[in-house]
């Protein structure tokens, strides 16, 4: 049976680790931080837990159960990933991984910063994906807005493809060993489409195409990339958390409904269940 991987820790993803490797997959959690639960402090309204929990003991009792169960655990950033014959290849700032099927549970953060008309321009310019759209800007000169390992993978996915590409850290300090405009940007301008970056000290210059990479790849961005349908910024799923592609499920408060730890759990019980089902049915 081929392994599988599922992108985030917290309880939607650790859960859906758990029913599957107890049905006998292989399985990966990448994860670089425990995601938006981390940052709670006591847990009251978590079933068993009589006085309450914190949220950091909660997270790590579960990241235990697993490993003691023999799930594999890989701190590291997911910044893109592409389809394989064999099924899924899953781009990290660690390792490339394969995989056979996916489960993504990893928040429902957009990381779209606070630049005025960049909503404007989206899909007239501006794009969340430079495997999706770095063909339409073939010989063009574009921009990549983010500062850390996810922006640096979206500018060498664009060098081959496209005319002139900059990164434009948007105000704050780049994160790798590179050259790139640090300028913090104001606002957008064109007319049709976006032709322009403002930056704070007054200055402009002329893009054809802007790609935002702002922080991590979040259950968004890994979305968009990949063609799964989004509404309201969730990951559409059925009742079975399956998308609209064979292979990827949706966990947790990445997919519509309320974001609580209780959903969570049963949302990776499901998604971990028939990620299992459809791994033994392209092995048989």
């Amino acid at each position: 049976m081929k392994n599988l991987t599922i992108i985030g820790q917290g309880p939607a993803g650790i859960s859906a680790a758990l029913y599957a490797v107890r049905g006998g997959a292989d399985v990966t959690v990448i994860a670089k931080d425990s995601g938006a639960l981390a940052k709670a402090d006591l847990i009251q309204n978590y079933y068993g837990f009589e006085n309450g929990i914190s949220a950091k003991d909660l997270i790590q009792a579960g990241i235990r159960q697993a490993k003691n169960l023999g799930v594999h655990f890989l701190n590291a950033e997911v910044c893109g990933i592409e389809y394989r014959e064999s099924g899924f290849e899953i781009k990290t700032t660690a390792q490339t991984v394969s995989s056979g099927a996916i489960v993504i549970a990893c928040g429902t953060s957009r990381n779209v910063p606070p630049i005025e008309n960049i909503e404007k321009f989206e899909g007239r310019g501006v794009s969340y994906c430079a495997v999706c759209d770095g063909f339409f800007f073939r010989g063009k000169k574009v921009a990549v807005i983010g500062n850390a390992a996810y922006a640096l993978s979206e500018y060498n996915v664009l060098k081959p493809i496209v005319g002139e590409v900059s990164i434009l850290t948007n105000g704050l300090a780049p994160q790798f060993d590179m050259a790139c405009n640090e300028k913090k940007i104001v606002r957008l301008e064109g007319t049709d489409a976006v032709e322009q970056v403002v930056f704070a000290d007054g200055t402009k210059e002329n893009f054809d195409g802007i790609f935002i990479a702002c922080g991590s790849a979040g259950a968004f961005e890994l979305s968009k990339k990949l063609g799964l349908e989004i509404q309201n910024n969730k990951i559409v799923t059925d009742e079975k958390r399956a998308t609209n592609i064979p292979g990827i499920y949706a966990a947790g408060d990445c997919v519509a409904g309320l974001q609580q730890i209780a959903k969570a759990v049963y949302d990776g019980m499901v998604a971990g269940t028939e990620a299992l089902r459809y791994l033994k049915s392209i092995s048989s």
